[in-house]
């Protein structure tokens, strides 16, 4: 129903972790963008091999394009976890050196 009014605090921290998330996305992104490919390039050649003999021509391919995307979803989250850590801790130990 009617959520009672957020106190300052509340509010800034709020406005904190909602910077950091937004930071962390932007930034993972593009950490994504520049280590997706060579990520990709440096293990497709495995795993279209092995599917494509374990499981035919077919699943190579299509493991292939399947890998591409795991690889792009496993860096980003990587990504995004590790600056979001880095983000809140640098945040934190700016804010214990201030106050």
């Amino acid at each position: 129903m009617f959520k009672p009014p957020k106190g300052q605090r509340e509010a800034a921290r709020d406005v904190f972790t909602g910077s950091v998330a937004l930071l962390a996305n932007a930034l993972a992104f593009a950490v994504a963008l520049l280590l997706t490919g060579p990520a990709y390039n440096a293990t497709n050649p495995f795993i279209s091999g092995y599917l494509a003999s374990q499981y035919g021509a077919v699943m190579g391919d299509l493991g292939s394009i399947l890998w591409g995307l795991i690889v792009a979803v496993t860096v980003f989250a990587f990504a995004r976890a590790s600056l979001a850590t880095a983000i809140t801790l640098g945040g934190l130990a700016i804010a214990a050196r201030l106050f």
